[in-house]
């Protein structure tokens, strides 16, 4: 349970210290380039368990580096993204309904927890007692469904990163009034 809000708080620094030298050498990436790669390291993440389901022991038990660098990746990604992601909300906005669609990523966004609770149902492995089956025969069950989310999150995260030129275009500056104007 620590391991995620420790590399939280490590890459964290470590991310906005980068961002901070690029930004400096005008080579911080884009918030659309950022939002990409948010969504492959997801991607990348899920494909680190699936990469470990292939190579479970004997037993189908699998090592615990696999989770480790599992949210490594999506801690990450995470720091790319979600810091970002009501900017760019409100970039890509119309003026009139800025406040809409940021109501419309906090709905996406509890919707996605609804999505996550229909995907964890392909993972059911009990029988019909309810007994849950030794893990060397429900490893290959678990492989899958990340392998799956896997090839998702890296094909969304792709088209997000082809469409990153189109998406910088659209993005329009907000309106920053003067002080001594106002």
């Amino acid at each position: 349970q620590a391991v995620n809000p420790i590399y939280i708080l490590v890459f964290g620094l470590l991310l906005t210290f980068l961002w901070g030298i690029l930004a400096k050498m005008k080579l911080e990436p884009s918030t659309t380039m950022k939002f990409s790669f948010g969504l492959l390291q997801l991607g990348l993440g899920f494909g680190v368990l699936w990469y470990g389901s292939q190579h479970c022991d004997t037993r189908g038990m699998v090592g615990l580096q696999w989770l480790f660098i599992c949210y490594l990746l999506h801690t990450t990604g995470e720091l790319c993204l979600s810091p970002v992601g009501l900017s760019m909300v409100t970039k890509l906005s119309p003026t009139r309904l800025v406040s809409t669609v940021m109501g419309a990523w906090f709905l996406a966004t509890a919707l996605s927890s609804y999505l996550a609770a229909v995907i964890a149902t392909f993972t059911e492995v009990a029988d019909e007692s309810g007994n849950i089956p030794i893990p060397i025969d429900t490893v290959d069950i678990y492989g899958t469904v990340f392998k799956n989310i896997a090839i998702a999150a890296i094909a969304s995260g792709a088209i997000c990163m082809a469409l990153v030129p189109l998406l910088n275009k659209w993005m329009h500056e907000e309106v920053v009034e003067d002080e001594e104007d106002a």
